[in-house]
């Protein structure tokens, strides 16, 4: 599978399912994709999340239907530079729904936790 072909999958669906190493459950996430790259935020800060298991140990795997990737989740380091894009693809993947959700948490601390998931196809 090439990263174009990865792209189409999950730019087809609005909700995907990610999980941090391969022992933990895949969770229900939506993935944007912007640039041929990866992204997914957390929403819910709890004590053990799948983000602070990722940023522990980066191997894991997203799944798009019934195709499995293995992939590293990793913060990246165009933070900055990336979370304008990653915003402009949330907003074109959710449509009127996105901007409802930002409304009900602190834009600053979700767009801080931006994890790139690099697929090692």
């Amino acid at each position: 599978m090439t990263i174009q072909e990865l792209e189409k999958l999950v730019k087809g669906q609005k909700v995907h399912q990610v999980r941090a190493g391969r022992t933990h459950r895949f969770i229900d996430i939506t993935i944007v994709s912007t640039e041929g790259r990866f992204f997914v935020r957390q929403y819910k800060f709890g004590k053990k999340s799948w983000y602070d298991a990722f940023l522990a140990n980066p191997d894991g795997q997203m799944k798009i239907g019934d195709i499995t990737i293995d992939i590293d989740g990793v913060k990246p380091a165009d933070l900055d530079e990336i979370n304008p894009k990653v915003n402009k693809a949330f907003r074109k993947l959710l449509g009127l729904i996105y901007p409802s959700m930002r409304l009900t948490f602190d834009t600053k601390k979700h767009e801080a936790s931006t994890l790139e998931l690099i697929p090692q196809l």
